[in-house]
């Protein structure tokens, strides 16, 4: 490494370039413990190999896809809910989720600078940099968390009447369609200008996604593709809608009243809403049948 101080550009050019989640190798025929070790492996890689970029603070890309990995942990302990030890999985995600939320701070003053060039734009800079000082301590944090989270999935954490030998398709379409529920019940009734209920619909359909890539490998293509393209979709617009609700929030936290930026955030947000409100309709109305796609899996 050198003597080269974070920041400075001969450091920055031996950090990687930012890494997406990549897939496990898994077969229709897997068990639902070799799926659950495989995907939180691949969870933690995603997460390592984007912790000093995040840290370094060079690229957003880094922290974005660290906090990704994250949330696929998080997801994959849910989703395994059935397999694992319920008082470990919970204190894991616990831990993962405050790391999450301080995380978030700096991903949230990146998006908002990248939507407003204003007056304000050197107060938000600021706060943007406090926030970034406190980002290598949180990785460090998260390392050890990692390493303990590691050997805990490696030594038998299942649940005293659980199969890690099941199959996965079985396994895998219970896990789906509870998780499918919680969008459901979530989204009961809801007013989508509600941003609030908003927030927790989009907690459930990335939860949803994610544990979506922990089973893939257990149903066929065809009867995953269609329903993973629409609950991307989804997902997607509740994440510009709630980067729209977090940049009003930052502008109050700045103490900034200023109509064109309100305005600009207003106009972005109508159709959005009004994407939103198809996208549901298409996707509540074509759920996939788990039990019988896990039975053509097997055919």
């Amino acid at each position: 490494m050198g003597s080269s101080p974070i920041g400075h550009p001969t450091f920055l050019q031996r950090i990687p370039a930012p890494r997406k989640w990549i897939a496990p190798r898994l077969r229709a025929g897997s068990t639902s413990a070799q799926a659950f070790l495989a995907s939180v492996r691949a969870g933690v890689t995603q997460v390592r190999a984007n912790a000093r970029g995040a840290s370094a603070g060079g690229d957003p890309e880094h922290l974005h896809q660290l906090r990704v990995g994250v949330r696929r942990l998080r997801s994959t302990l849910r989703a395994f809910r059935g397999l694992v030890r319920r008082r470990q999985a919970r204190a894991f995600d616990g831990e993962l989720r405050t790391l999450l939320r301080s995380m978030g701070v700096v991903r949230d003053w990146d998006e908002f600078l990248y939507a407003h060039r204003a007056a304000f734009r050197q107060a938000a800079l600021r706060r943007r940099a406090a926030a970034q000082r406190s980002m290598r301590g949180l990785v460090t944090r998260l390392e050890a968390l990692l390493i303990r989270l590691l050997a805990w999935v490696s030594g038998e954490p299942w649940r005293r009447r659980a199969d890690p030998e099941q199959a996965l398709g079985k396994f895998g379409a219970r896990a789906l369609r509870r998780l499918l529920e919680e969008v459901r019940e979530a989204a009961a009734g809801i007013d989508w200008n509600d941003a609030e209920r908003r927030h927790r619909v989009r907690i459930r359909v990335k939860r949803l996604r994610y544990g979506c890539d922990c089973f893939t490998a257990a149903f066929p293509p065809d009867a995953m593709d269609a329903f993973q393209h629409r609950l991307k979709n989804l997902q997607e617009l509740l994440g510009e809608l709630n980067d729209i609700a977090v940049q009003r929030r930052l502008l109050k936290e700045l103490s900034v009243v200023n109509g064109p930026a309100l305005r600009r955030l207003a106009a972005r947000e109508r159709p959005l809403l009004k994407a939103l409100e198809k996208a549901w309709r298409k996707f509540d109305a074509h759920p996939p049948d788990w039990r019988r796609e896990a039975a053509r899996a097997r055919e």
